[in-house]
């Protein structure tokens, strides 16, 4: 027995050893389990609900912000319609040659304003010789026509004042007569022609005169039919010509065209004389007055759309012609229309959007539809009621922080 005592004690040792580091796992993990757990994080602020931007009193008044209630308005129903500016040809002139020359001198340039009247350009040509061939020759007959008439009513008078005293016969009295009678016929024939060829001269611009002095007569001047702007020169000095050759386009631009196409379905809504609205990419959120001055008589039958054409003021100049245009023509009966300010409009994902004030301190993201903008002040077609507070100033700010957020990096 006692010799078999070592090695039971040498295989009761690993036993001991397992029993002992089970004891202190054991001991550990009860210490751990007792262990309070860690408190949560405080939020360092409040957190925003999803599409709203929350600020401090502080970082309002920083950001300039300002509160506004959407205001309600009676206004007609706008119909839009695409255009374009063009020149009213009832003050526009395009200047053709009136007859084969050629171009001596030119007096403007493009953009130059011209009264009516104003030279424009002169020319020589073979008709003007002519013309006042014609002329001078009138002017000759006409000196002889009259001193014959002068001796047919002396010989007249002579021989009335001879048959009176029985000199001579009653048939030479008759023959004096009708000689004085074919000199003032003679005269009247040769005073038509001096007035035609006068007139001849005239058409060419040029004032009759019996001797015209130097080359200044024998020059076609090309006058401005009316006031208004050189919008196109088409000629230089030396430049030939034939009748009809375009020269020169002068237009008054005090008033053009907005050009306008309409569906055929809203005809029944314009007409001569009602007012519209236009608008140009040039002048954001301003518009300009005019009048509907004409409706086509035909519908295109490739746009089912028609032609409508308004006169539209432009005073000052700022318009030109050429420029795209919004035109806005009045439909329907008067209806109420909730208006905002155009910088309360923001473009988010190509949406339009307005911040309503969503409890003090928040200002809630809100999907709106949108009408035309007039005169800075926007149509919401819904979206918004009247009396909504919404932010009228600052809005580029919470755009920018509701972006921000919704980024990885915010």
């Amino acid at each position: 027995m006692n010799a078999e005592a070592p090695g039971g004690n040498v295989r009761l040792k690993p036993v001991l050893v397992g029993v002992a580091v089970l004891a202190v796992i054991a001991l550990a993990a009860f210490y751990t389990l007792r262990a309070p757990a860690p408190a949560p994080a405080e939020p360092a602020g409040p957190i925003a609900p999803a599409g709203t931007v929350a600020l401090s009193d502080a970082a309002a008044r920083e950001a300039g912000l300002v509160v506004e209630a959407a205001r309600s308005v009676t206004r007609r129903q706008q119909l839009e319609a695409p255009g374009v500016l063009a020149l009213d040809e009832r003050r526009t002139a395009r200047i053709g040659s009136p007859v084969d020359g050629k171009v001596i001198e030119v007096f403007v340039e493009i953009g130059d304003r011209v009264p009516q009247g104003k030279e424009l350009a002169h020319m020589i040509g073979p008709i003007v010789h002519d013309a006042w061939a014609a002329y001078r020759k009138a002017i000759a007959e006409r000196r002889t026509t009259q001193t014959e008439l002068k001796l047919a009513v002396q010989a007249d008078d002579r021989a009335r004042r001879l048959f009176a005293d029985k000199a001579i016969s009653e048939q030479e009295v008759q023959r004096a007569g009708a000689n004085r009678v074919a000199a003032e016929e003679a005269l009247n024939i040769i005073e038509t022609e001096v007035r035609r060829s006068e007139e001849e001269l005239e058409h060419l611009g040029i004032t009759n005169s019996e001797d015209p002095t130097g080359e200044s007569g024998e020059q076609i001047p090309v006058k401005a039919p009316l006031s208004g702007v050189v919008l196109e020169k088409l000629i230089t000095e030396g430049t030939a010509v034939t009748p009809g050759t375009p020269l020169f386009v002068v237009s008054d631009l005090s008033t053009l065209w907005a050009l306008a196409e309409i569906d055929e379905t809203a005809i029944s809504h314009v007409k001569a004389g009602v007012p519209v609205e236009v608008s140009v990419s040039a002048y954001p959120g301003e518009t300009f007055a005019g009048t509907i001055a004409w409706v086509a008589d035909m519908i295109n039958p490739k746009t089912r759309r028609v032609t409508v054409r308004c006169a539209l003021p432009n005073p000052q100049g700022r318009l030109k012609p050429e420029m795209y245009a919004t035109v806005m023509l009045g439909e329907g009966e008067p209806r109420p229309v909730v208006l905002v300010p155009s910088a309360a409009v923001q473009d988010i994902d190509g949406k339009p959007v307005v911040f309503v004030e969503d409890g003090k301190g928040r200002y809630r993201r809100r999907d709106i539809t949108v009408g035309p903008d007039r005169g800075g002040a926007i149509e919401v077609r819904s979206g918004l009621r009247e009396g909504e507070r919404i932010v009228v100033a600052g809005a580029f700010l919470l755009k920018s922080e509701l972006l921000k957020s919704t980024t990885p990096e915010g």
